[in-house]
């Protein structure tokens, strides 16, 4: 299975949410693999005020109608995050399109920063698990990486791929892929993050392919484009379970020691 991650440039002047959607398109009309990630906000990228962002809401429809296209013409799965309004309400949403180009799952990003509280956006209702032809999906969007209950409940459902659509554009490089790789360590999972570049080796960018063993496969840096990694979606990392014991999968062996209990005093 080949995994593709894009990661379009930051822009902040002339339209840039337009600029960035441009892209975003462009590279998935390029792209040739199994399953193809696009960043957080790919509809509404590059603004950051209440009245801009919800005039991209509109460009929503027109990128999910692209994605799924895509989907369907190449035999992919895609993996879309946009800004949109659905039942009335504003959603953070991931969608997931099947090699059919219809919708198999949609995540509702559910931690939220202020800013996102402040515009509005509802958070999502906990839904961040799928199987879809035998391969087992989870969903984290940003702000979503630091919070290790939503982590420990991915955990439980044993995913085989994590899609990460991101947008931390001032957070440090070496604090992104720690986050990234101590993901797919402790699913025992791959994590395919796609993000934006600020053009900076210091925070931002990184959109990666990281393996269950907690190794970086793919990290474009502060590059823009795409990257593709060709991954065997069941690996799992074995490890023993213990100094000398027998072989068993990491997040069993973390699962085994596990005493939520003893903190719940």
């Amino acid at each position: 299975m080949k995994i593709t991650v894009v990661q379009p440039p930051y822009f902040v002047d002339n339209n840039p949410d337009q600029t960035i959607a441009d892209f975003l398109l462009s590279e998935l009309k390029n792209a040739d693999s199994d399953l193809i990630v696009l960043p957080e906000y790919s509809n509404a990228g590059g603004i950051s005020d209440k009245e801009s962002l919800l005039s991209a809401i509109p460009r929503a429809e027109d990128m999910l109608n692209q994605a799924s296209l895509t989907a369907r013409q190449k035999c992919a799965f895609v993996a879309i995050n946009v800004l949109q309004q659905r039942g009335g309400k504003i959603k953070n949403s991931t969608y997931l399109f099947d090699k059919n180009g219809d919708t198999a799952f949609i995540y509702d990003k559910i931690h939220l920063p202020p800013s996102e509280v402040s515009f509005g956006i509802e958070r999502g209702n906990g839904e961040c698990f799928c199987e879809v032809n035998g391969i087992k999906f989870a969903f984290l969007t940003c702000y979503d990486v630091y919070f290790n209950e939503q982590i420990e409940y991915i955990a439980s459902k044993k995913p085989d791929i994590i899609i990460v659509p991101g947008y931390q554009r001032g957070e440090r490089t070496d604090i992104i892929l720690a986050q990234s790789k101590l993901l797919a360590f402790r699913a025992n999972a791959f994590v395919a993050r796609a993000s934006v570049s600020m053009n900076s080796s210091d925070h931002g960018g990184c959109s990666l392919i990281a393996s269950p063993d907690g190794n970086i496969l793919k990290n474009i840096g502060a590059d823009v484009g795409a990257i593709t990694a060709e991954v065997d979606p069941k690996y799992k990392y074995m490890r023993p379970a213990g100094f000398g014991g027998g072989m068993v999968r990491n997040d069993d062996f973390i699962n085994s020691g596990l005493m939520p209990n003893i903190f719940n005093k």
